[in-house]
C-alpha cells in the first residue's frame, strides 16, 4: 500500500495540526479533545457529552440562532461525538468554504458560553437519549458486563451518563470541565485537502493561535483486573437472551493486538467467521453474532456477542466454548495461508476506506489522540504484513482464558 504523505506542526500554544495533501475538491477536517467519560467520575457522569452537546448552543460572538445558520451555510456535513476517551467533531465542506469552517469550529471550541437556558433544556433531551438507549438491550447487555467487569473503577458508567448523573450536574460544573479540558495542548486538528500543510497551518493560526489554557488533567493510568465469573440478569419486555463472553487483553504488547486483530476476523468479526457459520448458518440460532475488540486506553477486552432465543442458549455456549477450545488446540485452519488472505482483506479494505478524505481524517486524528502518532495505522499495517501463525498461537494462549460471561435473559 502505498504510504501517506503526513505532516505535523505544534503551534506555540501546544495545538497538534496534522495534514495530508491529495488533489481533491474536499475540506476534511477533525478535531480532537482528550476529554470522554472516563475523565469523570460518579457525580458527574455525563459531562463530557454534555458539553459536547452545549457547544452548539452559542458562543461569545454568536447566538444559538446565528451558530446554526453558519454551520447550515457550510453546506457540508457536520457531525461530533463522545467516546470514553475522547470528544470528536468532524467536518466535511467544500475547499473554498475550509477557512470559514476553521473559524467557525474555532470559535465553538474556544467562546462557548452555555446559556442557563439551553442547558437546561439540552438536561432533558439528553435524559431522553439516555431513556432511548435504555430501550436498547445490546446495548444495555455491554453495560452490564462493565458494571460486572469493573465495580471498582469509572468504565462502568454509560458515556452519557445517567439520568441521576446527568439531573446532577450544574452549570458551574460544565464550564469548569469546559476550561479544564478544552485547551490547544489537550487537541488535535487534522485536516485532508488540496491545500499546503503551510497554508492549513496558517489558516489554523490565525484562528485558534490565541487560544490559552493550563494544563489538562491527565488520565490515570490503570489496569482493572477482571473477576472470570458467569452473571446472569434479568429484564422485563426482553424477546431475547443477549450473551456475552469478554476476555482481558490488558497484558498484550501492540503487536500481540495486531494479531489478535487477525484472530478475531477469522473467529466471529466476518460473515465468514467461524461464530456466524456455526451459529447462524448451520443452526439459526442467531440473527445477529460477532466477535470484536476494545482497545480503548485502559479498557482492553475481547468480546463474543450472540443474540438468542432464551431455549438455545445452553446450546450456544456449548458451541462458543467449543471454538473456543479448538483455538486452542490450532483445530480452526489458522495456518500462512489464511493468515494471507485475512491480511490481504484488511489491506484492501484500508485502501478503499482511504480513497474518502473523511475516512483518512479518522484515522490520523484517532492516531494522534490516542498515540500521539497519526501514522499509527500505517504502523500498525506494517506490522501486520510480519504476522505468522506462531504470532497468533501466543496471543490464542495469552487470551483465552477464563472468560466474564454476562447473560441478560427476558424477565
Amino acid at each position: 500500500m502505498k504510504n501517506i504523505e503526513v505532516q505535523k506542526t505544534i503551534l506555540s500554544n501546544g495545538l497538534s495540526v496534522i495534514t495530508a495533501c491529495r488533489d481533491s475538491d474536499i475540506f476534511s477536517l477533525g478535531m480532537g479533545i482528550k476529554a470522554g467519560s472516563l475523565y469523570e467520575d460518579k457525580d458527574n457522569n455525563g459531562i463530557a457529552h454534555m458539553v459536547e452537546h452545549m457547544l452548539f448552543k452559542g458562543t461569545i460572538n454568536r447566538n444559538m440562532d446565528r451558530l446554526n445558520d453558519d454551520i447550515e451555510r457550510l453546506a457540508g456535513d457536520i457531525d461530533i461525538y463522545t467516546t470514553y476517551g475522547s470528544t470528536v467533531l468532524t467536518a466535511d465542506v467544500m475547499k473554498e468554504k475550509g477557512e470559514e469552517c476553521l473559524e467557525i469550529i474555532s470559535d465553538m471550541m474556544m467562546n462557548s458560553i452555555f446559556p442557563e437556558r439551553e442547558f437546561r433544556l439540552e438536561k432533558k433531551v439528553i435524559i431522553e437519549e439516555i431513556k432511548m438507549d435504555k430501550d436498547d438491550p445490546e446495548e444495555q447487555s455491554y453495560l452490564g458486563l462493565f458494571k460486572a467487569a469493573f465495580p471498582e473503577s469509572w468504565h462502568k458508567y454509560y458515556i452519557a451518563g445517567t439520568i441521576k448523573s446527568v439531573k446532577g450536574i450544574k452549570i458551574n460544573m460544565l464550564k469548569e470541565f469546559y476550561r479544564n479540558y478544552y485547551v490547544p495542548k489537550n487537541a488535535a486538528i487534522c485536516v485532508v485537502s488540496s491545500y499546503s500543510h503551510d497554508e492549513v497551518v496558517n489558516m489554523v493560526e490565525k484562528y485558534f493561535g490565541k487560544w490559552v489554557g493550563k494544563e489538562a488533567p491527565v488520565l490515570a493510568e490503570g489496569k482493572y483486573a477482571i473477576n472470570p465469573r458467569r452473571v446472569v440478569r434479568h429484564r422485563k419486555g426482553l424477546s431475547q437472551t443477549h450473551l456475552i463472553y469478554a476476555f482481558d487483553i490488558q497484558s498484550l504488547s501492540r503487536r500481540e493486538e495486531v494479531a489478535l486483530t487477525l484472530l478475531n476476523e477469522k473467529i466471529g468479526a466476518g460473515a465468514n467467521s467461524i461464530l456466524f457459520k456455526e451459529l447462524r448458518d448451520k443452526r439459526g440460532y442467531a440473527y445477529s453474532v460477532y466477535s470484536s475488540i476494545d482497545f480503548i486506553k485502559n479498557l482492553k477486552m475481547f468480546y463474543i456477542y450472540a443474540g438468542i432465543s432464551e431455549e438455545n442458549l445452553k446450546d450456544t455456549m456449548n458451541v462458543i466454548e467449543k471454538v473456543i477450545d479448538n483455538c486452542k488446540k490450532n483445530e480452526l485452519g489458522i495456518n500462512e495461508e489464511s493468515i494471507k488472505t485475512i491480511k490481504d482483506m484488511f489491506f484492501t479494505h484500508m485502501a478503499i476506506a482511504l480513497e474518502s478524505s473523511s475516512h483518512m481524517v479518522e484515522y490520523l486524528l484517532d492516531g494522534e489522540i490516542n498515540y500521539e502518532n497519526p501514522l499509527n495505522f500505517q504502523e500498525v499495517l506494517e506490522m501486520m504484513n510480519s504476522i505468522n501463525v506462531e504470532d497468533i498461537k501466543g496471543v490464542i494462549e495469552k487470551v483465552f482464558k477464563e472468560p466474564l460471561i454476562h447473560i441478560l435473559l427476558p424477565a
